[in-house]
């Protein structure tokens, strides 16, 4: 029993086990299918400066909710260059393990600013609240 307890904290030193899902964050997506990503995030929310929550009212009524945020000063050129490398194709938002929205990149990114736009989230106050919050609190 103790052989197999320091085997598997061997092992999950070796492998760099954090006993966490990989950081919220931008990602590369690696297949646009399954929206497998690469394993080493573009920015996480600690990269992040700034985030807003922006809404728009709809033509019946509701409410479209979109998280707006900008990467912090020293990793602007990061985002600018990652976003260059990914044009014409997906990046991913990853949160709490599970990818909220996968946008195509269509230019480089000079400015440093993103959105999350998740379709789980465009309508739904509390949820983008939610998230909001916990970014923000990473963002610490």
């Amino acid at each position: 029993m103790k052989i197999g307890f320091l085997l598997s904290g061997m092992l999950c030193l070796l492998a760099g086990c954090t006993g966490r899902g990989p950081a919220n964050g931008w990602y590369f997506i690696t297949d646009g299918e399954t929206n497998a990503y690469d394993p080493y995030p573009i920015v996480t929310a600690a990269d992040f400066g700034a985030l807003r929550i922006d809404s728009v009212p709809e033509a019946d009524g509701s409410m479209t909710y979109v998280i707006a945020g900008r990467v912090k000063a020293g990793r602007v050129a990061d985002w600018a260059d990652a976003t260059e490398r990914a044009t014409g194709r997906q990046i991913g938002f990853l949160y709490r393990g599970r990818m909220l929205v996968a946008p195509y990149v269509n230019a480089r990114i000079e400015n440093g600013n993103f959105a999350i736009a998740s379709p789980e989230l465009i309508r739904d106050r509390e949820k983008t609240l939610d998230v909001y919050e916990n970014l923000t609190e990473e963002m610490r």
